[in-house]
């Protein structure tokens, strides 16, 4: 008799709710900040028992970390391929999706870097946050062959897009587009 192997439907749905209180973790950080992010906090966007997260995520610690994981992956596939797809005026292009993230997707670029400068008291999260420059950097290459200026560009595009969030400066399309002309 042959035993039949199917798929697991538990681990499917255990997966699939880690998924979702991922993302209501990433819905609490957009609201509140890191600071915010408790159990309860997430329990209520998820609209599921504390108990839950508790059972896939034990501490605040392990949902935090696996949230910059989640979101590190999910940036990367979102950006992977950007650079080829930049049209025939990519420093247009290249602000455009800067103002993007700046903008329309405020709450979520501010998330995304609270869970990034997270990464900076934890040494062992530091590679998944510097997984998030892979793509960033893939991109820069699209305006120079120089690893180092496409390195510099991400840091600087970083630097830009932190004054934007942090309300110091206006985005201004001129910056990137004078920015890319310095490091090409």
């Amino acid at each position: 008799m042959q035993v039949r192997r199917g798929v697991d439907g538990r681990r499917v749905r255990g997966e699939q709710r880690r998924s979702e209180l991922l993302a209501a973790t990433l819905v609490v950080i957009e609201r509140d900040g890191v600071a915010g992010v408790s159990h309860r906090a997430v329990a209520t966007a998820a609209d599921v028992s504390v108990a839950s997260i508790t059972y896939h995520f034990p501490t605040l610690d392990d949902l935090l970390v696996a949230a910059l994981r989640s979101a590190a992956e999910d940036l990367a596939v979102e950006l992977h391929g950007r650079g080829s797809e930049l049209g025939a005026r990519p420093a247009d292009e290249l602000a455009r999706l800067i103002e993007h993230s700046v903008v329309r997707r405020r709450g979520r670029t501010l998330a995304l870097y609270e869970l990034y400068l997270y990464a900076a008291r934890r040494p062992e999260l530091r590679e998944s946050a510097g997984a998030w420059l892979e793509p960033l950097t893939e991109i820069a290459r699209t305006f120079t062959a120089d690893p180092q200026r496409a390195r510099l560009l991400v840091a600087a595009l970083d630097g830009l897009l932190m004054q934007a969030l942090a309300g110091v400066r206006e985005l201004d399309q001129a910056d990137v587009a004078a920015l890319i002309e310095v490091l090409r």
